[in-house]
């Protein structure tokens, strides 16, 4: 059965919206092809495969049972539901419908923030452009992290690639109509994995640290990332970037991309500071600190308003 979880009512263009999940190349775990997004989602039926796609005016969610598992040792995701039928499916729907809101940013304000925009040219001619762009945010706090660290410090296309390679190695197969689509891996998963194991995969040593430490943290009950939702921008920071490996850089993208504030920039970003310099500096390259001070005019749009300048500027964002 399909759900509508975006109807004619809803500003959004669904293609520009998922198109960072292909413009860099294939996002194993997040899949946009032929117009449908696709991606396996854990629920409290087992892990069924979330589709995303554009019907005449409106957006509709189709959640789909395996036909089994690709490990033999994972059960099959049919057979899950069918023991789990009732409250459990009902919440499992639940579920479902709120990642599709996070994958299509739909708790974003755009009516509001086009409203703000209109006084400000440079933001006022990046909506006309780009109108109806929603920032994606990440289901999955861990895939969040890990989908951050892999971008430090090297260019989209080929972070997707090492990411897509992350995921076929660690991540769970499911079986949907005959094809296979891959979970994120867990981090109890990637807790299991030893120095030296994600080197082939072309990930720094440092990168696997980070990786790996974070998963053994989150999996001994050190760190709770789905717990930060419920905390202020400082602590979210503070206790990210206590992390090994974790800055200021990556808690941002994690406050925006994961939870969604709307007052967060990632200033430390090159692609944030150069698409600021060229639209409102004129090409001058400016520290990080002045681009932090500048942004403050834009308040609870910050996010929004880094998005759409991004789009402008030619990239998505990490």
């Amino acid at each position: 059965m399909a759900y509508t979880v975006a109807d004619r009512g809803t500003i959004i263009d669904f293609e520009a919206t998922l198109d960072r999940f292909q413009r860099y190349g294939t996002d194993l775990a997040n899949r946009f092809k032929a117009g449908v997004f696709s991606k396996v989602v854990r629920t409290a039926g087992g892990p069924c495969l979330l589709s995303l796609y554009r019907v005449e005016d409106r957006i509709e969610l189709r959640l789909t049972p395996g036909d089994g598992a690709g490990r033999s040792d994972s059960p099959a995701t049919g057979e899950v539901l069918d023991a789990t039928a009732g409250a459990a499916a009902d919440t499992a729907l639940d579920e479902a419908i709120a990642a599709a809101g996070k994958i299509l940013g739909l708790s974003f304000p755009l009516q509001a923030f086009y409203a703000f925009a209109s006084g400000d040219p440079v933001l006022s001619a990046a909506v006309e452009r780009h109108h109806g762009l929603r920032p994606n945010l990440q289901v999955d706090p861990f895939e969040m992290i890990v989908s951050s660290i892999t971008a430090q410090q090297i260019n989209l296309g080929f972070a997707y690639t090492v990411r897509s390679r992350l995921v076929a190695e660690y991540g769970e197969p499911y079986v949907f109509g005959g094809e296979t689509h891959y979970a994120f891996p867990t981090p109890d998963r990637m807790a299991e994995a030893e120095p030296g194991d994600l080197l082939p995969l072309q990930f720094s040593r440092q990168k696997e640290r980070y990786i790996l430490n974070l998963a053994r943290s989150i999996r001994e009950g050190d760190t709770d990332l789905a717990g930060l939702a419920e905390k202020d921008d400082a602590s979210v920071e503070r206790e990210l970037t206590a992390l090994v490996g974790i800055g200021r850089w990556t808690a941002d993208w994690f406050r925006a991309r994961y939870l969604g504030r709307g007052n967060v920039i990632a200033a430390g970003d090159l692609a944030v500071k150069r698409s600021i310099e060229r639209h409102y500096f004129d090409g001058e390259r400016v520290s990080e600190e002045r681009i932090r001070e500048f942004a403050d005019r834009w308040g609870e749009y910050t996010n929004l308003a880094v998005q759409y300048l991004l789009a402008d500027y030619g990239s998505g964002g990490t």
